[in-house]
Formats: C-alpha cells, sequence, structure tokens
C-alpha cells in the first residue's frame, strides 16, 4: 500500500447554519415611481452554527462566507468563536469560525444589522380608508403573502389605529373573522393566525365620521375627507422559513485546513411592518 492511499481522509464536517433576523418596516413613498412605495427596514440578524464531527476531542474550524447586495451595507459583529478575515472584491465577506467541542448544541456565531430600502417584501399591504355614505367612512386594508415566499406565515395579526376624526362608538366591524375593537386604545385587531403562501386577507371596518369634521366637510368632494382619514396600519407575522434581506451564508472548508462538508441552512424572521394609513401601498 502506498503513502498516498494510507493518508487519512479529510475529516467530515456536519454543520448547521441558522439564520434568523428581525425586521421592522415602514412603508415609504418611492421618489422614482409615481404612486409607488418601498419599505424601510432595519434589520437585527444573527448567525447560528452547530457542528458534528468524527473527533471526539475537538472540531475542525471552517470559513463562513458572507454574500448578496446586502452584505457591503451589514454592520457584521463576530462572537467570541468567529474571527472577520476579509471582504474580496466581490463584497463576499469572510470569517474563520472555530467552535469547540463543548458547544454541543452549536452557538451565535455572528450578529449583523442593517437599514435599507427595497422593494422586495415578502407582504404587499394595501391600506384605504373611503367614504361610503355621507357620514360613514369605511377603512380596509388587504395584505397578499408573495409568491415568492418559499413558506407559509405565522403569528399573523393585522391592527389598525382609528383616529378621533372617526366616532369609536359607531364603528363596526365588517369583514375579518375575529376582528375585535378595543375602544380605550382606539385598535382593531385581527388574529388570521396563518397566510398560506401567495395567497391574501381582507379585513375591513366602518365608522361614522365625527360631526367637527362632518361640518368641516359640507359641500367638498369625499374623494378631500378620503384623504384626510388616516389610519396607521401595524402587521406583525413569523416565518420559519424565510428571510427578508438578501444575504446568504455558507461554509466552506479553510484554505490549508481540508474538511469535506456537509451543510444544512434554515432561515427564519420575525416582521413588523407599519404603513402610515395615508390612502395607498
Amino acid at each position: 500500500m502506498t503513502s498516498s492511499s494510507r493518508r487519512a481522509l479529510p475529516p467530515r464536517l456536519n454543520i448547521r447554519l441558522t439564520l434568523h433576523e428581525e425586521v421592522s418596516s415602514t412603508a415609504v413613498v418611492d421618489p422614482d415611481s409615481e404612486g409607488g412605495s418601498l419599505s424601510q427596514l432595519t434589520i437585527e440578524g444573527k448567525v447560528m452554527a452547530r457542528v458534528e464531527s468524527p473527533n471526539a476531542k475537538e472540531n475542525t474550524p471552517f470559513s463562513l462566507q458572507i454574500a448578496g447586495p446586502m452584505a457591503s451595507l451589514a454592520n457584521i459583529t463576530c462572537n467570541d468563536n468567529c474571527v472577520f478575515e476579509n471582504e474580496d472584491t466581490s463584497g463576499t465577506v469572510q470569517c474563520k469560525v472555530d467552535i469547540p467541542k463543548s458547544e454541543v448544541a452549536g452557538c451565535e456565531i455572528l450578529k449583523y444589522s442593517m437599514n435599507v430600502r427595497t422593494q422586495n417584501m415578502p407582504i404587499l399591504v394595501q391600506a384605504k380608508a373611503t367614504i361610503v355614505k355621507p357620514n360613514t367612512c369605511r377603512i380596509s386594508v388587504q395584505i397578499r403573502s408573495n409568491l415568492s415566499n418559499q413558506g407559509d406565515l405565522s403569528n399573523f395579526t393585522i391592527i389598525i389605529a382609528i383616529p378621533a376624526t372617526l366616532r369609536g362608538e359607531t364603528l363596526k366591524v365588517t369583514r375579518g373573522d375575529h376582528g375585535v375593537w378595543d375602544a380605550n386604545k382606539r385598535i382593531i385587531t385581527w388574529k388570521i393566525g396563518n397566510l398560506p403562501h401567495g395567497e391574501s386577507c381582507l379585513v375591513s371596518a366602518e365608522a361614522e365620521i365625527s360631526l367637527a369634521v362632518a361640518k368641516l366637510l359640507h359641500g367638498f368632494a369625499p374623494t378631500m375627507a378620503d384623504d384626510r382619514i388616516q389610519c396607521p396600519v401595524l402587521v406583525r407575522c413569523l416565518s420559519e422559513v424565510d428571510q427578508v434581506s438578501d444575504l446568504e451564508v455558507s461554509a466552506t472548508a479553510l484554505k490549508g485546513v481540508p474538511a469535506t462538508i456537509v451543510q444544512h441552512r434554515t432561515r427564519s424572521y420575525q416582521l413588523l411592518h407599519r404603513v402610515t394609513g395615508k390612502n395607498g401601498v
């Protein structure tokens, strides 16, 4: 048997990477598109890693690569078991990760944060306030889960804040099961639960406008009233299979440290999205 055939095979590393993002977003007007909108995002993310290897004493270190258009915008902070190495000309960030054997359940290796604007949101929100009778306003919110999403959205909740321009004692939920009106907080809450990928839901409520506003708008076109009644909307949801940013994380063997890498990646996010309530998206 030759020496080359007796040479030990590189260790096989099973690396499980978990990426989770906490996202807060607000719909804003797109200055480059008539009537269009963007979302201003604040993203706080973290990456966790778990290593399984045949070596009973230590884990072989590996390289973590972070790529994607947003990688150059991310503020990345390495934790104890991760060391920033460099960033290549394509904007890919590389880190050396060395997880001790004692971390059998895995550990957080890095955090990142960013503030970006994007049109690629997992949900599309359309909110509208319309005068449907001389003194009655209908508030409707339609939300669609993007077809590009990999899975369903869970813990889905819609909240509409009702302004003082509408009479709370006259408010009625007209569409959407389990819509609850809280007169003290002046909010309507729909706990939708699950929104399947690619599907949409519509909720609505009606209330009379206040007497002061009715007198002020008397004789004017209904559209003028529509523009002056703003009902802010808040949407909360969770995904266990997607992410909002376009960061891509992957594990590879370190240069000079042979290893066979088998990686498993999971992604998730929790989203809090706000719409000011002005008619539109």
